[in-house]
């Protein structure tokens, strides 16, 4: 049938570089040398291709990527094992705090929006829920016996996401699991029907083709309607509508750095700000460092 689709065009990027200090680091710059970096393991899809086209125009590049719960992220930050991190959120006060007595300036921006998404087998009679409904069901008070939730690490974003953004101040349903990773979760939802995997939309959105809305055939993504707003309908994360926050569950995707020279993660980090935002925006997240006009066409379902 013929649905309403919101399709994205580009125009002149926008783009906010890093205020790196002029010193020369010890031993690499922008394009050349080795790094280290960890990497919020929802976003490991996209990341790897952002890193292949990387590697590939700058083969002097070496960059060691580890792909992780955010928790385990933030602790390579401040354990000094990476001066760059990616994940879901900036710095709270009492990290700010302990980066100023260790005389670390970090710098961040938010790159990119994603979304939470929840999947159900191709068998579940359920494909669609009140965000409302979503909640009663991750705090146990609403079908409790009937689902189960399923995450991808028990200290990943998206536990931390739905803990502190859905259901805060709320206990996370007894009948909960998480698995190793993004992938655990798609193949254990995929066999199982009454069961809800929470996961990052890249990790469910068809890439190979960047002019219609789909995703993978072993899972189905539930549209959510939003508790408040004008929008009454169950909403799907497509990337239009993961822009304009009119799927209820979008996060950031940021980087952090305490590079104090313009280095190899600098080097990373201005890609991905510029020519990376295209890759972002074919991945179906929503680039958040170019202008992005918006209009409505026709498509098939």
């Amino acid at each position: 049938m013929q649905i309403k689709k919101i399709v994205l065009l580009f125009c002149i990027p926008i783009f906010l570089g890093l205020n790196a200090c002029q010193e020369q680091g010890p031993q690499d710059n922008q394009t050349s040398g080795s790094i280290k970096i960890s990497i919020d393991e929802t976003y490991q899809p996209i990341m790897e291709e952002q890193l292949k086209i990387f590697r590939s125009r700058f083969p002097n590049a070496q960059i060691l990527a580890e792909y992780k719960p955010e928790a385990e992220c933030f602790k390579d930050f401040f354990e000094d094992t990476t001066r760059v991190i990616f994940v879901t959120r900036e710095l709270n006060e009492e990290e700010r705090k302990f980066c100023e007595s260790k005389q670390i300036v970090p710098k961040s921006m938010a790159m990119a929006r994603d979304a939470v998404v929840f999947i159900t087998s191709r068998s579940s009679k359920d494909s669609n829920f009140a965000l409302s409904q979503i909640k009663e069901i991750l705090k146990g008070t609403e079908n409790a016996a009937k689902y189960q939730i399923v995450f991808d690490h028990k200290a990943s974003s998206t536990v931390r996401y739905i803990t502190d953004s859905l259901i805060p101040g709320s206990k996370l349903s007894e009948n909960i699991f998480a698995t190793n990773n993004s992938q655990e979760v798609i193949d254990y939802v995929s066999k199982n029907e009454n069961t809800i995997g929470v996961i990052g939309v890249s990790w469910v959105a068809d890439q190979s083709d960047s002019t219609v809305e789909s995703f993978l055939s072993q899972v189905r993504v539930a549209g959510i309607k939003p508790d408040t707003g004008k929008i009454t309908a169950f909403v799907k994360p497509y990337q239009a509508y993961i822009g304009l926050r009119e799927y209820p569950c979008t996060r950031n995707f940021y980087f952090i750095s305490k590079e104090s020279w313009q280095g190899l993660g600098t080097g990373l980090v201005n890609y991905l700000c510029r020519d990376g935002q295209l890759v972002f925006k074919q991945a179906k997240l929503f680039p958040l460092r170019v202008n992005v006009l918006l209009r409505e066409t026709n498509a098939q379902e």
